[in-house]
């Protein structure tokens, strides 16, 4: 007996907007426009029917730097060629109506100068949530800042903030044009710069996790340094100022980090993520750790990728699944001489004082030095010793 069933077609699947709304972030702009073009059913599914679910997260950051478009006069600076990628992606988007209906926008790697900021924040036709410009390029923080403090002017009409939600200095999860992290490190493993290169070579100077590995994405996912902070003095201090004039209004994927309770030091920007676990001895800290669901939102950053099915400030902020929704986050200022560079131990004020700030009196006790020049003494110090000394090392 012959079945009348009729098999389920990929437009079937897509039209169920459940499934459209898992598969379409995975795919890139120009998929999109190629899927829409295969005929005029898949052309309704994805410009008319589900609009809003099919452009809600839109990642640029893959488009080619040399993209396929006809240099336009009215181009006055190389700013503009540059950007030129993303605004033809932008044309495209609003010439088909659905430019408004992008609220998870990434820009990772891409020229994005402040001209192109203002476009997207001023023009009605963006309605941004999330906003992701990390490892850009012609992009400037004074810019940058100008454009935030513009944003959230006491006197700005109400309903005008769109943006909920900025990625900026964490690093991306892959840059346009540059070599993985994961290449990177093959490429030093089996070319050493040198002979003073070589793990072991020098006592403390060639730590895997702070100088050859990446940076961890996620303040929950790990432990380590996050980013490496290139604002010093007086510009951190602004950006401090800033991030806290934006409490309530925008979220950034970083902390403010205020030292040690009774610290008198200006506070810092954290980017070394300690994990759940606390103090090496203590297991715990003399400030309270951020706990999601907890902690004000104010004082929990993004986590790394922005979310792909959600375009809020919590989604962006909750933990995946299997992950700590507890961690502690701290400024290397904090940790100088506390923290291991290679297993990332720690060990807090309350348990531990480092030998550079010590009285003279106290440097002559008895008292475990627990790091020495960057590594843990009982562990890693030992093992970067074992690795010198060995046949064929430094020392060997």
């Amino acid at each position: 007996m012959e079945s009348n069933h009729i098999p389920t077609t990929l437009l079937d699947l897509l039209d169920n907007r459940l499934i459209l709304s898992c598969v379409v972030p995975f795919l890139s702009l120009s998929a999109l426009l190629s899927l829409a073009a295969a005929s005029k059913s898949f052309y309704s599914l994805v410009f008319v029917t589900h609009s809003r679910y099919t452009f809600r997260h839109i990642d640029l950051s893959t488009l080619p730097l040399a993209y396929d478009f006809r240099p336009s006069v009215n181009m006055e600076s190389d700013e503009d060629y540059l950007a030129a990628p993303v605004r033809r992606a932008f044309y495209v988007l609003k010439k088909k109506a659905v430019l408004s209906c992008v609220t998870t926008l990434v820009l990772d790697g891409m020229a994005v100068p402040p001209t192109l900021l203002w476009e997207i924040f001023r023009d009605d036709a963006f309605n941004v949530r999330i906003l992701s410009i990390r490892d850009v390029k012609k992009l400037e923080d004074g810019k940058l800042m100008q454009v935030l403090q513009h944003l959230i002017r006491p006197s700005r009409p109400k309903g005008s903030l769109k943006l909920k939600a900025l990625y900026y200095f964490t690093p991306s999860e892959s840059v346009n044009g540059s070599r993985s992290w994961l290449q990177n490190y093959r490429s030093f493993l089996e070319n050493p710069q040198g002979v003073t290169e070589v793990l072991g070579s020098q006592l403390g100077r060639c730590h895997i996790s702070d100088r050859n590995l990446p940076t961890i994405s996620s303040w929950t996912n790990g432990r380590g340094v996050l980013f490496h902070n290139p604002f010093r003095g007086l510009e951190e201090q602004v950006w401090i100022r800033l991030i806290e004039a934006c409490q309530g209004l925008i979220a950034f994927d970083v902390v403010i980090c205020h030292h040690a309770p009774g610290s008198e030091d200006a506070p810092s920007l954290a980017n070394v993520a300690l994990g759940a676990d606390g103090c090496q001895k203590c297991h715990a800290a003399p400030e309270p750790p951020r706990v999601f669901g907890q902690t004000p939102s104010h004082d929990l950053p993004l986590l790394s990728p922005p979310p792909l099915f959600a375009s809020t400030v919590k989604a962006a902020q909750c933990p995946a699944p299997g992950e700590n929704a507890k961690f502690y986050a701290r400024c290397r200022q904090c940790l100088q001489d506390r923290r291991c560079e290679s297993c990332n131990a720690w060990w807090c004020e309350d348990c531990y004082t480092p030998l550079s700030q010590r009285s003279k009196q106290a440097r002559k006790s008895a008292d475990e030095i627990k790091v020495h020049m960057g590594l843990c003494v009982q562990k890693c110090l030992v093992e970067e010793l074992y690795t010198g000394a060995g046949e064929g090392g430094m020392w060997g």
